[in-house]
């Protein structure tokens, strides 16, 4: 069996379609897979921050449309990047094993690496996330937080050159790429990160035969955590411009933790929301927690 798989063709996406590859591979003997590279605006523009040129549906909707022209069966991505609102053609089928979620703070060599309140005033940060440049700021106002664009060897590349003293980044990537650099994991419940983190998605058009042979294969409880959410980011109803985070966690017997924080974009206002259910509950989880986050709006955003 050999499907066409839609990719963007940095290093880490191909990874990401070996990883899901291997995966599948101990279900269905023999699977070969065909990339399909597509070259998307996110990848080509990398002056700008991501808010400013279309947030995350900028990698996930020229991809996508790979698979609904036909031209590949499946599409593989980082489910960070696939916003609430999916083109309603397409369905996530598969998910492998959830890799860390956690934010990493990187430091160019011979730079401490406390942690980020330790940081010394006037440190350059790189990054190009609105979370985490509110998440920074509202530990370490005396950052200096700038734009840092690019795929993580270029991020990475730019950190070692000098540009930068820090970069915050997702750790999965640094772990997945095999990336030998100082680093330190920021701790979910300080720091929680974009929704879906560290989970690989497939995606396969709608009640289609590869959607059904591929959907039994999948990772359970990481499944039910990328539903918790991506369930959380509909009912946030927030844009790209919302420095807005969150995260669901195994806890005890068959439950999940979710974690989410809301911030102003300077870092001054934040509030955090925790909550459990069960995990078969999981997208009713991710709807409490983003209902009761979208009623905040006004206190935390208010005035930004």
């Amino acid at each position: 069996m050999k499907l066409r798989v839609a990719t963007r063709g940095s290093r880490l996406s191909l990874v990401q379609v070996d990883i899901v590859l291997r995966e599948l591979r101990k279900h269905i003997p023999g699977l070969e897979f065909e990339p399909v590279i597509v070259r998307t605006r996110g990848d080509v523009v990398q002056d700008k921050p991501l808010h400013m040129i279309g947030g995350k549906g900028l990698f996930e909707k020229e991809v996508n449309l790979a698979v609904l022209r036909g031209e590949a069966d499946i599409a593989v991505h980082s489910a960070k990047d696939i916003p609430s609102a999916m083109d309603p053609r397409l369905e996530i089928v598969y998910v492998p094993p959830r890799g860390t979620p956690n934010d990493a703070l990187v430091a160019r060599p011979g730079r401490p690496l406390d942690g980020v309140e330790s940081l010394p005033p006037g440190s350059v940060v790189g990054t190009s996330s609105v979370r985490r440049r509110a998440l920074l700021l509202h530990y370490n106002p005396r950052l200096r937080v700038e734009t840092l664009r690019g795929n993580v060897d270029t991020r990475v590349r730019k950190l070692l050159s000098g540009l930068y003293d820090y970069a915050v980044m997702a750790a999965v990537g640094l772990e997945r790429l095999g990336l030998s650099v100082p680093y330190r994991l920021l701790p979910l419940d300080k720091f929680p990160p974009a929704p879906g983190q560290g989970i690989i998605a497939v995606v396969a058009p709608r009640d289609s035969g590869v959607a059904r042979a591929l959907s039994r294969y999948s990772h359970q409880l990481t499944m039910r955590m990328l539903e918790a959410e991506r369930s959380f980011l509909e009912h946030a109803n927030a844009g790209c411009h919302v420095p807005l985070g969150g995260v669901s966690q195994p806890v005890g017997t068959g439950q999940l933790a979710f974690i989410a924080v809301l911030l102003s974009p300077d870092g001054g206002r934040a509030v955090w929301v925790r909550m459990k259910d069960d995990v078969e509950r999981a997208r009713e989880l991710g709807r409490r927690v983003g209902e009761l986050v979208a009623s905040l709006y006004d206190k935390v955003l208010g005035g930004s």
